[in-house]
């Protein structure tokens, strides 16, 4: 048996056992209790869990030394830089402080104040406030990052309890650059919120045909669109 061939092997062995171990799992479960759904799900997470750990590896070394040298230069530019790394790194919370004093260091730059918004929310600490830092941006550019600001704005603003709102940014956002998987599923989850549930599962229906329109950059984010859908279907 060739070295290939026992890996394939292992990883079949390996999602039959997460596979019977998550199905045990109370509420999501009965996701891989359904033949060969299940199986493929569990495939999907293991591979991307596989992929995650393995580029945390290699880029760790590296990380670490750009955040040596971004913290050792005390500028406005320098602190965005390391805050920006943070939030893409997952750590939100600490990215905040960062780009708070970048963004009072270089109030004219929409960067920073766009990523401290992403920092805010990303990092559960104040929804309304992540809601500011965008409107801030968008006061000045609509179609900052072709919209990504609009559209991160409108998940800040569900979050702080204005589904309402949320929605017309939403839709702001498709008018502007057109539907994305990213702002179909957005929209879901406000109408679910506002308790309009067939609109929301309709918003779902229109995923398949957007993932094959949508550019090839987003496909490394396909996947978690999908469970993310799927979990917000099969559950009130």
């Amino acid at each position: 048996m060739t070295r290939a061939m026992a890996r394939m092997l292992l990883f079949f062995v390996v999602v039959i056992f997460c596979t019977r171990l998550l199905a045990r799992v109370p509420v999501v479960g009965a996701i891989f209790q359904i033949p060969f759904l299940g199986f493929w799900f569990t495939a999907i997470l293991l591979s991307a869990l596989a992929a995650k750990l393995g580029s945390d590896a290699v880029d760790y070394s590296a990380r670490r030394r750009l955040v040596q040298s971004l913290g050792s230069v005390d500028t406005p530019h320098h602190k965005g830089k390391l805050g920006a790394l943070l939030l893409n790194q997952g750590r939100a919370r600490k990215a905040i402080p960062l780009l708070e004093e970048a963004v009072e260091g270089d109030p004219a730059s929409l960067e920073w104040r766009y990523q401290l918004g992403l920092a805010r929310l990303r990092g559960k600490a104040d929804a309304s406030a992540a809601l500011a830092a965008f409107d801030s941006v968008l006061a000045e550019d609509d179609d900052f990052k072709f919209g990504a600001a609009m559209l991160s704005s409108a998940e800040a603003a569900l979050a702080a309890g204005f589904p309402d709102n949320a929605l017309l940014r939403v839709g702001r956002f498709e008018s502007d650059q057109g539907p994305s998987p990213s702002s179909a599923l957005l929209r879901a989850r406000v109408l679910k919120k506002a308790g309009r549930r067939a609109e929301a599962n309709a918003a779902l229906d229109e995923l398949p045909g957007l993932f094959k329109s949508a550019p090839k950059r987003q496909a490394s984010r396909s996947w978690s669109i999908r469970m993310r859908a799927l979990v917000l279907r099969l559950f009130p």
